[in-house]
């Protein structure tokens, strides 16, 4: 009879291959010119939507029956292959990054790159099997718009979303949206681009507007489209940053403090943290046995949570969370009156290491309501779109609500209602 730790081994090791061959092929973006009577539409996914790919050839591993060497490009998010109990910890320390003299890299030996940028198929699905859809409904509902054909003038912009947009990786992305947004304008006969962005990808959005001419927006930008923005943070990335966070990663069983390293490991998980300008320092966001830590005082909390690397990585966010008016015609869309997390309370004994009781406010179930209003402070908004409940408008239910697909179908297509300026309207 075999051993346990030999059928574990044989087990571990099965699971890894098929996370291996789940790989696909990459697609390839055309470069056909098509129909210039539609205006083109550019997508930017909102943290973990992006399909992230990898190989390595490492010298450690944490365990014997992780791989160090994997040659070919392989799914690293999502495979839900990596999500079993032991191979979560091969998984982790590939998607860990490195903090080394105030900058962010992958792990030594390891190389990422995102799946299918310019093409869709790297934000429809969050997993290269179909199994956790993502953009698809959105993607395919514009797709049967008469005119627009995917990866000619309905594309995407997926990015590696662990980095902020001031790293270099993020700086290098902002450089290749331009560049993709020029290239779908000249392909496409000079039609202005529409740029629609969820979640994270608004805060992208923001900072990529900072690094264009106002000439360059009046000639290659239609419209932005901000669909469940998290322009002044979300209260949820605490947690995920003390305790780990497992309620942006699809339901499967996991530890949260599996997953609380590579967590904390993402620059853009500090970039998610409440705004000063929303939060008053009155108001405490988490509360423990010995302290109280509120917008002021996340330095100290990571440094009492046993991660004194926080304090340096903070340092890091400089210039990048200031908010700024994007400058272009604006739609916001957003989620409202469904619990969120607006405060966390660890009971004794509880702080850091377990889950804390979350003390809910209002929002969309991940982003707190006056961090998504935000957006009608835009000089050019032109409409503001908000779906109360969890079925029509919670964070991610968003992208399947047929009513929200139809209403950016209508404006992408300009059946909508024009000039809707400052108009907040509540859709039931």
């Amino acid at each position: 009879m075999c051993s346990f730790n030999l059928i574990q081994f044989l087990l571990v090791t099965f699971v890894l291959s098929l996370c291996l061959a789940s790989n696909s092929n990459l697609l390839n973006v055309t470069d056909r010119r098509l129909d210039d009577t539609v205006d083109p539409v550019i997508i930017v996914p909102g943290i973990f939507g992006s399909q992230l790919d990898g190989k390595w050839n490492k010298t450690t591993s944490p365990h014997y029956y992780c791989y160090k060497t994997v040659p070919d490009w392989t799914t690293l998010w999502l495979c839900f292959q990596s999500m079993v109990p032991k191979v979560i910890d091969c998984w982790v320390d590939n998607m860990l990054l490195n903090f080394t003299e105030n900058s962010f890299r992958n792990r030594d030996g390891v190389e990422t790159k995102v799946n299918d940028f310019g093409g869709t198929g790297g934000v429809e699905n969050i997993d290269k099997n179909g199994y956790y859809p993502y953009m698809k409904a959105l993607v395919d509902g514009i797709a049967a718009i008469p005119g627009y054909e995917k990866g000619v003038n309905l594309r995407a912009a997926p990015y590696d979303f662990r980095y902020g947009a001031n790293s270099p990786i993020g700086k290098l992305f902002l450089k290749d949206l331009q560049n993709l947004i020029e290239d779908t304008y000249v392909k496409n006969k000079g039609r202005k681009i529409n740029i629609i962005a969820h979640s994270m990808g608004n805060l992208y959005m923001l900072e990529f507007f900072k690094t264009v001419s106002s000439s360059w927006k009046s000639k290659f930008i239609k419209r932005y489209i901000a669909v469940s923005g998290v322009f002044g943070g979300s209260v949820k990335s605490i947690r995920a940053l003390v305790s780990g966070e497992i309620e942006s990663i699809p339901r499967v069983l996991v530890d949260a403090n599996a997953v609380r390293a590579f967590q904390r490991s993402f620059q853009s998980i500090y970039w998610l943290l409440p705004r000063k300008e929303l939060w008053g320092a009155d108001e405490p966001l988490v509360f423990t046995p010995d302290k109280n830590y509120t917008v002021n005082d996340y330095a100290d909390l990571l440094d009492d949570a046993g991660f004194p690397d926080g304090r340096e990585i903070l340092k890091t966010l400089d210039g990048s969370i200031d908010f700024k008016d994007p400058g272009v015609d604006v739609y916001c869309i957003h989620g409202s009156d469904i619990p969120t997390a607006a405060q966390f309370r660890w009971k004794p004994k509880y702080f850091p290491d377990y889950q804390p009781d979350q003390i809910d406010g209002p929002g969309d179930g991940t982003v707190n309501q006056r961090s998504l209003e935000l957006c009608t402070k835009f000089k050019r908004l032109k409409d503001h779109k908000v779906y109360p409940g969890i079925k029509f408008g919670e964070h991610m239910q968003i992208l399947l609500n047929p009513d929200v697909i139809q209403y950016i179908k209508d404006v992408v297509s300009e059946t909508a209602i024009q000039d809707q300026s400052n108009n907040t309207e509540l859709v039931f």
